[in-house]
């Protein structure tokens, strides 16, 4: 084993790249460096219509020659995908499904131009390389100097940060602020607080490293905009708002400054659907004045494997694309917000912060006192969770003695409460930290007896375990219902009728079994056993001319490719990633690449994505772990892999091992008390673990096989 480890290390310090870091975010904080955008570079297409290989001159465009073309070019930070899970308000996603409606409107295809950071993307602008760049962009007198900006569409605070609560005669006192160059926040202090010095981060830092950046005592304040803070402060405590700068400032799409013609129609789109809007407004509308005043509908749900979460930067859940669908019918804009428990879903909901939930939430008697409920959208049946080697149960005799674990606030307490007077189980309340999905988990390690489940979790949790089993239906057709305010009925009529036409037709039953169909993963190690072969796949010459161009052990990305699709080219998993690498359809496209099925195509995705994700990780990390961290990434998803970092420097584990060290992070991102104070919200992460563990000792193995 030492000598193939060895060899593995070897070749993959022989093998792998040194790429520099680009850690860019899409908010104000990022670095802006003064490199430019190549001229000749091919946007990637957002549309399968534009062919790969058109091209537009980098000239003035006025309105009337981009609808003549058919394209609108818009500028965005490479590989953009959601700085965070969105928990509330405006992030990423918003900006690309408003500008599609712009296009839609105006029979447009969207054409996106990557650039690495904010200072190369106004260069790109006023180079004629774009038309606009649609993302919340802060208003200032400099700024309007060399671009020209659209209505505001969002009106933000500024906000002073720092690790811990200051006294407030902060504005008199002379103290120092470190804010990332070339941002506005430094117009902004040097125009309110001129007593305060002023310390520019040259290196590249999005709000989270600035945040981590403070709490190392690396540097005591920093400016962020109020979003950005609110993100922030909703996953983490070790972040405190000590000042407001004065004012609220106008966050707008940009422009050419010359293209008068463009601004005008954007202006008009804006002014006609009423886009602007302030941050936090608490509002009891119904959904016809909400359709009035072209506000979005604001959805409570939870982070969870059943309702919203993030994957490969995409969101996913059962509950997010049902009212995904219904926001996009009624053309609304879709805003979630997270909530941890029944009691916060409630209090948003009638404090006005929200507009209706939608987190799987069964119908009950006691909670029809607080809610009014939408007509059943799903039906569950409740289900006793046991060990398969737990002992029999065949019938509600053989409780007796027996404990269920279950959680006081959730719908299942009445069921055990209700075994325990007529079967005499005994019922122990869990942890309200603890999840339906971490108790299962805790069955099938036996450190619990029994507990109660929905066949929906329970049909996820079957296709990731074996030593489970259901022994007992304990209640059948428990009604799940969407939950609004009393004084909406317009928008419970409209949930109504959404549950009427969609309930279990073709959409619906293409979600539900999107997440809840059970389909055990087959392990087919038998039948494709590593045998001493010079031929590893049947496509080791496609594999070993792409890696040898980005510079990968060939052997290590069959060893990948094994571990994804099994060398099928026409995979296809659930969540719908194809082709031998599994690569999302999107993630391809943004790349040049359309087909995946195709094997030259899909095998190229794969690891032009792999070396990308290790581009993201520091170039100081050891070159052997630096491919384990990509893998991770590949699998989870970048932002996953940094909070288990993060939460890895917590627990006084080494941050650039991922064996034994950052993978036990990783672990733990599945349990409540450690991912609500993860950036990116809930991960199995025992996914990442056993994936990076498979394809490392498959990869060692086939190091023996084939030199």
């Amino acid at each position: 084993m030492i000598r193939k480890t060895a060899l593995a290390i070897l070749f993959l310090f022989v093998l792998c790249s040194c790429d520099a870091e680009n850690n860019s975010s899409p908010g104000e904080e990022a670095q802006q460096t003064a490199t430019h955008a190549n001229p000749n570079q091919v946007p990637t297409q957002g549309s399968d219509s534009i062919p790969d290989t058109i091209s537009i001159p980098n000239t003035l465009r006025s309105w009337s020659e981009i609808r003549q073309s058919g394209i609108i070019r818009a500028l965005k930070l490479q590989w953009e995908d959601e700085e965070s899970l969105p928990r509330s308000g405006s992030t990423s996603l918003y900006h690309t499904e408003l500008l599609s409606q712009f296009a839609t409107e105006n029979d447009l295809t969207i054409q996106w131009v990557k650039v690495p950071n904010l200072k190369q993307m106004f260069q790109a602008l006023s180079a004629f390389e774009a038309d606009i760049i649609p993302r919340h962009l802060t208003v200032t007198a400099e700024r309007q100097k060399h671009m020209g900006f659209t209505h505001p569409l969002v009106q933000d605070k500024e906000v002073l940060i720092s690790a811990k609560a200051t006294e407030n005669n902060l504005a008199d006192r002379s103290i120092k602020v470190s804010v990332p160059s070339n941002t506005a926040y430094i117009e902004s202090v040097k125009k309110h607080y001129p007593n305060w010095e002023i310390t520019t981060l040259e290196q590249s830092l999005n709000s989270e490293e600035i945040a981590d950046a403070i709490v190392r005592g690396e540097f005591e304040f920093s400016v962020l905009d109020g979003l950005s803070v609110n993100t922030l402060t909703r996953y983490r405590n070790d972040i405190v708002p000590v000042l407001e700068l004065p004012g609220l400032k106008q966050l707008a799409w940009a422009v050419n400054r010359e293209n008068q013609s463009l601004l005008d129609k954007l202006n008009q789109f804006i002014a006609e659907h009423h886009i602007s809007q302030l941050i936090d407004q608490d509002r009891t509308h119904d959904l016809d004045r909400i359709k009035e005043k072209h506000l979005p509908l604001r959805v409570i749900t939870r982070n969870s494997p059943e309702t919203y979460f993030l994957w490969r930067g995409e969101l996913m859940g059962f509950e997010y694309e049902l009212i995904r669908a219904f926001a996009k019918r009624h053309k609304l804009r879709l805003e979630i917000i997270v909530a941890e428990n029944y009691q916060q879903m409630v209090g948003l909901l009638n404090q006005g912060k929200a507009d209706l939930i939608a987190a799987g939430l069964s119908r009950t008697d006691e909670r029809k006192t607080d809610l009014t409920f939408s007509i059943r959208y799903n039906r569950v049946s409740e289900k006793l969770v046991a060990h398969k080697d737990g002992g029999t149960i065949s019938n509600y005799e053989d409780l007796k003695g027996r404990e269920i674990s279950v959680r006081k606030t959730s719908a299942f307490w009445s069921t055990a409460q209700k075994l325990a007077q007529d079967y005499g189980v005994k019922v122990k309340a869990a942890d309200e930290d603890m999840s339906t999905e971490l108790l299962i988990g805790q069955v099938a390690s036996k450190n619990i007896d029994l507990t109660i489940a929905d066949s929906n979790l329970i049909s996820i949790e079957e296709s990731f375990r074996d030593n489970i089993v259901t022994p007992l239906t304990l209640k059948e057709n428990v009604p799940y219902a969407y939950a609004v305010r009393k004084n909406n009925p317009k928008l419970l009529s409209a949930l109504n009728e959404f549950v009427r036409k969609e309930y279990r037709g073709t959409f619906y039953n293409v979600v539900k079994n999107k997440y809840f169909s059970n389909k055990k993963r087959q392990k087919k190690h038998i039948e494709e056993r590593i045998t001493s072969t010079s031929t590893l796949s049947p496509f080791d010459a496609q594999v070993k001319n792409k890696s040898r161009e980005y510079q990968f052990d060939w052997r290590l990305i069959v060893s990948q490719m094994y571990q994804e699709s099994r060398f099928n080219p026409k995979a296809r998993s659930a969540a719908g990633a194809q082709g031998l690498m599994q690569v999302l359809p999107r993630t391809a496209k943004e790349m040049g690449y359309f087909d995946l099925t195709n094997p030259d195509q899909s095998i190229a995705a794969g690891v032009q994505y792999l070396d990308w994700t290790r581009s993201r990780f520091s170039k100081n990390l050891p070159i052997e772990e630096r491919v384990l961290f990509a893998l991770a990434a590949y699998n989870a998803g970048y932002g996953h892999v940094k909070d288990a970092q993060r939460l890895a420097e917590k627990m006084n584990l080494r941050t650039d091992k991922w064996f034994n060290h950052v993978e036990k992070a990783m672990l733990l991102l599945q349990q409540p008390k450690y991912y609500k104070q993860a950036r990116f919200g809930y991960c199995r992460g025992s996914e990442p673990v056993n994936y990076v563990r498979n394809i490392h000792q498959r990869y060692l193995s086939y190091i023996d096989i084939v030199q």
